[in-house]
């Protein structure tokens, strides 16, 4: 294992901070598939995966098990060994945000095998200064990828810069001043501390996300009594936020969805105040699963329009 590493697997003990999904394997040197050494200890002894589809499958992914959080004073890297005995598009390290993957950035392809390289090959890439879960994904048919030392550790550079922060809100407070919930609906949000909203509100969470205690405060709705079968209410935000097409900024936030997922769900919209009022639908997007997140407090993300 590299010693003072943030995250490592070298596949010699058990790989905890990485999860693997699809068709791999786990081999040595002895049992080459396709290089007959590993990197970690460069001998036949070594162990290493190795991508393993069956004939008629394909598909491989290798992704942290936690998220990663922003570094407050050094960058960091993601570095992978790996090697391939076939020229053509191998594997891209991507990032992923928000519990229900909304959002997915690639980083880094490697398109082909550098044909002077003959034994494992280092890919280095600088991971952006965000919340972030590490994927590297394949959908070969052959089986000549193997990856060893895996890892996440600090790097050299600049001191990574604090993200630009247009409005936040954690409900404890006047902040929570911007919100409103808008009349003439027959479903209307209330804005709590956990102990008081969990007794109007069976399902509502007993613990808020910023103290995690029945103390803080959050917005909900409450469900409980069906006022009117699909019918809705809206938390409206009052503050404009100018976004203009040289930055782009992410809405983040913490959501809970009730257990009983037939009683409530969550639609996320934009308002435009141009002439246009155009109203878009935000979240969740058609790749989002939010609405299995069920009875607990998960982490939301989606990219704001211009």
């Amino acid at each position: 294992m590299i010693q003072g590493t943030i995250l490592n697997c070298d596949f010699e003990t058990n790989c905890n901070d990485f999860a693997l999904y699809g068709f791999w394997a786990i081999t040595d040197g002895y049992h080459p598939q396709p290089i007959d050494h590993d990197h970690t200890l460069n001998i036949e002894a070594g162990h290493y995966v190795f991508y393993n589809p069956s004939p008629g499958t394909r598909g491989f992914e290798m992704r942290t098990q936690n998220w990663l959080q922003p570094s407050t004073d050094r960058p960091l890297c993601f570095r992978m060994w790996y090697y391939s005995s076939q020229i053509n598009f191998l594997f891209s390290v991507q990032v992923v945000q928000g519990e229900g993957v909304e959002l997915i950035r690639t980083l880094a392809s490697v398109v082909d095998k550098n044909v002077s390289t003959v034994d494992w090959t280092l890919i280095n890439v600088k991971l952006p200064n965000e919340k972030i879960k590490i994927s590297v994904q394949t959908n070969l048919t052959q089986k000549y990828l193997a990856f060893d030392d895996i890892s996440v550790d600090y790097c050299d550079g600049p001191r990574p810069s604090p993200p630009k922060v247009l409005f936040t809100c954690d409900f404890e407070s006047p902040c929570s001043d911007n919100f409103v919930s808008l009349p003439k609906y027959p479903y209307q949000w209330l804005i709590s501390n956990a102990s008081d909203a969990n007794r109007i509100e069976f399902f509502a969470p007993s613990a808020d996300y910023t103290f995690g205690n029945g103390s803080g405060h959050y917005a909900f709705v409450p469900v409980s009594k069906i006022v009117d079968n699909g019918k809705v209410g809206y938390l409206h935000l009052q503050k404009q936020l100018q976004i203009t097409s040289q930055e782009s900024y992410c809405l983040n936030f913490q959501y809970y969805a009730y257990p009983s997922s037939d009683r409530s769900y969550l639609k996320i919209y934009s308002w435009a105040s141009d002439e246009s009022k155009a109203i878009q639908m935000l979240w969740p997007g058609e790749r989002s699963s939010y609405s299995i997140l069920g009875g607990r407090w998960a982490w939301g993300i989606i990219n704001l329009p211009v």
